[in-house]
């Protein structure tokens, strides 16, 4: 056979190959497209699959023995899914959702800040952030900043700015951009445009799902599910929310909420989407980065419907981790309750707050309020607390100063031993009235006679302390304000003031904001060794001031966190250490005396006495009136405000306390809060609670 034949022979069979690869590939086809074609088309459609994000849990939030605080309950939720979402209908899938909804008994969130009902009003401030998220919202859309007037702000309103609208005319305004028709009732044409407007501020979108409602019953789940046909890309959810163990620590504690437009630009690089919950205040909001969690993700098979095949979880989200406080939650019951009891029966009293912290760390034991909430019953108890003109949500522990009055004493006293203008043993005589300046004359409480410096403070004598501050000057005594932590923050997790320090240099910022202001003069400098001037203290900084004179002149920074566990407890994420802010280089003996005279306070005699004499435990105390120039009470009366510092055992301090009683009077009227708080203290300790196994803290 020559080249030739077996060349056409290796064709032929290469040929034949072919054509049987050929046949068998036509065959596939046929049996997959006509013979099988509608068995796989119907299996594509069940198939269509997606990705969902799973929220994780935030961490819990724990008091210093581990009893729960904060802890997260499983809820179910109406979720919105955009891919599968009715967008042609969506106006009257979410009027039928709402009724269902409403008539299950469960709230329906709103968004808006204007009333339900006529007359529409607003129900915020123009600079309440809802209010400017709706206005920057509506001139978005309007085209507002390229000079466009896609919704006809100018030629419909005649304005220029949504801001300038009434409320019924923004109603106006969004029922048109959502093309709400004239159809509906007024009243449900308004629960359309809120929830349609829930949808366009939380980023509803692909990535993004829309959390409808939450903690639905399952009574509303089945009827929802029985219309799944109806409500297509609308799916049930299980989800996690806030759950507050204790009615105490409210404004310690602090909300969650939704992500506002104005603070993504915050969020959004460190993976949160727009419908995530943050911390809003308190130690939610200052604890975010440890009690977030980890989100996963699911896929989800579902059909041309939008029905749910079948799901599987890609990644398993991880809870955030949990915040141990330095918080004893029995302690901080006491002090509310005692804050609460005690200026309720001061005729006057406004408000008040209680510090208490450990001397030897700086932990903050209770921070209490008054008037205070419960952050369990916020959503009901709203209407009340906002229209509360004593402003409950307010941490006055932390975010309001006073006049420190006479706690301001025992600092002035132990500045003027240690520059040397005065001695333990140094004599001065209080008639009542101080003389030294021509132009104006300063008075005492009382006549006082001959006294020396335990006695000054036993008996509050102005004149003593005025003497002794015009010796110091007012530099100096700013200088020691400053020592002491007077006028600058403190450093605590959670939102608070600085205050101010009294003195020629403050004065002079004073007067940069407000040249009408006098310069600094003598007189103020007298007035300012009295506590009063420009001196204004917080709460806080007041319990810290009185640790530092208890535990011999160290002051620590105040803290509100003990550690940070992993969300099993397995291992612990951040221990928190004991943080010096100021280290005072005082001579011993010198603390030791203004110690020893604010022990005679609470002795026979002194001005705590009718609270504290014959106390079984040794304490350290001063009290203090505190004038001021606001803050009226209810009869229009600018009563003095009630300041009180204390610490105990005297002998060997553990733990100091501060209390202000807004227009409460003598700081004597405080006092026995001070007396609840020190017995509940050492009458329980070594009887604190256990902590219980599942709350175990292991490292």
């Amino acid at each position: 056979m020559d080249n030739k034949t077996k060349l056409l022979h290796r064709l032929l069979a290469l040929f034949v190959v072919l054509a049987l690869l050929c046949g068998v590939s036509a065959a596939g086809l046929y049996s997959l497209q006509i013979i099988n074609g509608e068995q796989y088309r119907l299996q594509a459609e069940r198939h269509l699959t997606s990705t969902s994000v799973v929220s994780a849990a935030r961490g819990e939030i724990l008091d210093r023995y581990g009893r729960p605080l904060v802890t997260n309950e499983s809820v179910y939720s109406i979720r919105f899914d955009y891919a599968y979402w009715d967008f042609d209908n969506q106006n009257d899938i979410l009027l039928q959702l709402v009724q269902l909804v409403i008539s299950a008994g469960v709230d329906v969130p709103t968004a808006l800040p204007i009333t339900q009902q006529e007359p529409y009003t607003f129900t915020c401030s123009a600079d309440d952030t809802v209010y400017t998220t709706l206005t920057s919202f509506i001139d978005e859309k309007n085209g507002t900043s390229s000079g466009q007037d896609k919704l006809g702000l100018k030629s419909k309103y005649g304005v220029s700015e949504a801001k300038e609208l009434d409320a019924p005319s923004v109603l106006a305004v969004l029922k048109s951009y959502y093309n709400i028709s004239d159809s509906y009732t007024p009243s449900n044409a308004r629960w359309i445009l809120e929830q349609r407007y829930r949808m366009s501020t939380s980023g509803f979108s692909r990535t993004n799902p829309f959390i409808f409602v939450e903690d639905v019953p399952m009574d509303l789940i089945a009827e929802i599910k029985e219309r799944s046909s109806l409500f297509k890309g609308v799916n049930i959810e299980t989800s996690t929310v806030r759950k507050y163990e204790t009615d105490c620590a409210a404004q310690i504690l602090g909300r969650t909420g939704i992500i506002y437009k104005e603070d993504w630009d915050k969020y959004k690089d460190k993976g949160y989407s727009m419908t995530d919950i943050v911390g809003k205040s308190g130690l939610e909001m200052s604890m975010e980065e440890y009690l977030r969690g980890k989100k996963g993700s699911r896929m989800v098979d579902t059909d041309v419907t939008g029905e749910v095949t079948g799901t599987m979880e890609a990644t398993a989200p991880q809870p955030g981790d949990n915040v141990i406080t330095t918080l004893d939650i029995e302690l901080q019951k006491v002090a509310e309750e005692s804050l609460a009891n005690v200026l309720s029966q001061i005729s006057g009293a406004r408000g008040g707050a209680a510090v208490v912290v450990k001397v030897d760390t700086g932990e903050v034991l209770a921070a209490a309020n008054y008037p205070t909430y419960s952050q369990a019953t916020f959503l009901e108890d709203s209407a009340a607390i906002n229209d509360n003109p004593l402003e409950p949500t307010r941490n006055r522990a932390f975010q309001m100063a006073y006049p420190p009055g006479s706690t301001f004493k025992p600092m002035i006293a132990l500045a003027g031993l240690e520059e040397g203008v005065i001695t333990p043993n140094t004599i001065m005589v209080c008639n009542h009235y101080y003389t030294r300046f021509s132009s104006r004359t300063f008075t005492c409480l009382g006549w006082h006679g001959t006294e020396d410096l335990t006695k000054a403070i036993q008996k509050s004598c102005n004149i003593y302390f005025y003497e002794t501050g015009y010796m110091l000057g007012g530099a100096t005594i700013e200088k020691w304000s400053k020592l002491f932590g007077f006028g600058q923050k403190t450093g605590i997790e959670v939102g608070e003031i600085a205050g101010s320090a009294a003195g020629p240099t403050y004065r002079a910022q004073m007067l940069e904001n407000n040249p009408l202001l006098n310069q600094w003069q003598p007189g103020d400098v007298v007035q300012a060794a009295i506590g009063q001037s420009d001196n204004t203290i917080t709460p806080l900084q007041l319990a810290v001031y009185a640790a530092t004179l208890a535990n011999g002149g160290t002051r620590y920074q105040p803290t509100l966190i003990k550690s940070v566990k992993s969300y099993d407890y397995s291992r612990t994420v951040m221990e928190n250490e004991p943080k010096v802010a100021q280290e005072l280089d005082v001579d011993p003996s010198n603390l030791q005396t203004v110690v020893s005279a604010m022990q005679s306070v609470a002795d026979e005699g002194g001005t705590a006495a009718r609270t504290f004499a014959n106390y079984p435990i040794s304490i350290a105390v001063k009290t203090g009136t505190a004038q001021h120039t606001g803050g009226k009470d209810f009869d229009g009366n600018t009563n003095d405000h009630a300041v009180f510092i204390g610490f105990a055992p005297a002998d060997d301090p553990e733990i100091a306390v501060a209390i202000v009683g807004e227009c409460a009077g003598h700081g004597s009227e405080v006092a026995p809060v001070a007396r609840d708080i020190f017995d509940a203290y050492f009458q329980g300790e070594g009887e604190m609670e256990s902590v219980p196994a599942e709350y175990t803290l292991q490292k």
